[in-house]
């Protein structure tokens, strides 16, 4: 027990000082008493995010705030319509300068497809030769060269323009020691040669990966990853031996079977690079429909209890939560919408319908909900969470339309569309008395929606029965 004691305090001591103190700080009057979260993203794949700190502005908008890395990374700040980004080195101080205040609107808020636009930051006590104001002026250079000569790179092999481009910017920074840069200069340039090559994908992954330091702190190393590797599966694998992989796949085994395949090829050899790039092929693989989620969880999970690694470890995990989201017989997100929650409907099975009345759709499917209320509403609740943004016309409309079950606007701060990752309209799902996921995503009333009711009725009916 004493030994351990000390082996406690000891790696609570390794990793505290692998672990310096970053320090945000500023002024700007028009965020006055707002506050602004710091985050980063977990992993290098999922883009999952994860919450550093939280900036808390004054009445005249200063801040300071710090956090703790163990590496150099990207961080980012949601700024209304901007998303603000930049690199942080750990034991560094920022005065962070933010753009003009842009706050989103009702419609952006509710909009599942809204993008904020991406701002590289500035700092008052910038240094010229610090890795930001490194990353900034080659991201310019090399962001002109190729918007103004595309046609000149891509898919010009030998002939590229980009050849003596990439030359000329090795020597621009040759004396740049910068660690972390020096990998950025690197896979930035080797996105050119992706483009000069798109097609030469078993070179580009022996020079850029085979026996090569895994990156994935590094924004130009991931990118470039994931432009080689863009759902191996059905793609980059089968630019090598497409059968074996596709026999491993559908073998009893198949975590197993794929990495005994991949350890044929010598740019596989390192197992931490192995799992990395089997859990994203897998991930991918479901979002392509070439497997299930349900194997795809199978197999990440077994990579999980496989690995020590602790980046593969949030790869996974992440991947993992995101498999399992709406998943037959799991929790449904809890929700709270007017004075509609999810909890109301405990003990009933809910048709759930994610909509907006302005759109075309819902005037086809308003009529056929409610046909289906009124023939099977005795068993089955109905409920729609309608995206409107404007009330008056979407309290006019259900005047207009008399709706037999509750159709409840959602408030534009609700955080039920992001919840349940909402992105086409209308959406339905069926949740069952438990209030788990029995059907994701579920037929609408124009699909034979009416087949999974009656099948509901009858396993309401065999329940009451066995009750007897």
């Amino acid at each position: 027990m004493r030994s351990l004691f000390f082996l406690l305090i000891l790696t609570l001591g390794v990793q505290s000082t692998f672990a310096k103190k970053v320090k945000l700080f500023g002024q700007h009057a028009a965020y006055a008493n707002m506050q602004i979260k710091v985050l980063c993203y977990d992993d290098a794949f999922s883009k999952t995010e994860k919450q550093l700190a939280v900036m808390k502005l004054d009445k005249q908008g200063q801040f300071s705030v710090e956090f703790e890395i163990a590496e150099t990374q990207m961080i980012f700040l949601p700024l209304g319509v901007f998303r603000g980004y930049f690199f942080v080195e750990a034991g560094k101080e920022y005065q962070v300068s933010l753009p003009p205040r842009r706050d989103l609107s009702p419609a952006q808020k509710l909009d599942p497809f809204f993008e904020p636009q991406d701002v590289f930051l500035g700092f008052r006590n910038a240094d010229k030769n610090g890795l930001n104001s490194l990353i900034r002026l080659f991201d310019n250079q090399i962001d002109n060269f190729i918007n103004q000569n595309f046609d000149g790179i891509y898919n010009q092999g030998s002939s590229s323009l980009g050849i003596d481009f990439a030359k000329q910017m090795k020597t621009n920074f040759a004396d740049v020691k910068h660690p972390y840069f020096r990998v950025y200069l690197e896979y930035r340039l080797a996105y050119l040669d992706y483009l000069a090559s798109p097609e030469a994908y078993i070179r580009m992954e022996n020079q850029y990966f085979a026996n090569r330091e895994i990156a994935l702190n590094n924004l130009a190393y991931t990118t470039l990853f994931k432009k080689i590797y863009d759902n191996p599966l059905a793609s980059a694998f089968h630019r090598r031996e497409k059968s074996k992989f596709n026999k491993a796949l559908e073998s009893s085994a198949p975590y197993q079977a794929l990495n005994d395949v991949m350890k044929t090829y010598t740019v596989y050899q390192d197992k931490n690079f192995r799992d990395i790039l089997l859990a994203k092929s897998v991930f991918d693989g479901t979002e392509n429909g070439l497997l299930t989620r349900r194997k795809a969880i199978d197999i990440i999970q077994k990579i999980k209890l496989n690995s020590q690694d602790e980046n593969l470890s949030k790869l996974t995990r992440n991947y993992l939560i995101e498999l399992s989201h709406l998943l037959k017989n799991t929790k449904a997100p809890q929700f709270k919408v007017g004075n509609i929650s999810l909890e109301n409907y405990k003990g009933k099975y809910v048709y759930l319908n994610f909509c907006n009345t302005t759109n075309s759709v819902w005037e086809r499917d308003f009529e056929l909900l409610k046909k289906l209320k009124k023939a099977f509403g005795k068993d089955i609740e109905f409920l729609s969470l309608a995206s409107d943004v404007d009330s008056i016309r979407f309290q006019n409309r259900l005047k207009s339309q008399e709706a037999t079950w509750p159709v409840v606007q959602i408030d534009k701060d609700n955080t039920v569309l992001r919840d349940y990752k909402i992105k086409v309209f209308p959406t339905y799902i069926i949740i069952d008395p438990e209030g788990k996921v029995y059907q994701y995503p579920a037929r609408g009333p124009h699909d034979g929606i009416e087949k999974t009711f009656v099948k509901i009725q009858r396993q309401i009916l065999r329940e009451n029965y066995s009750q007897k």
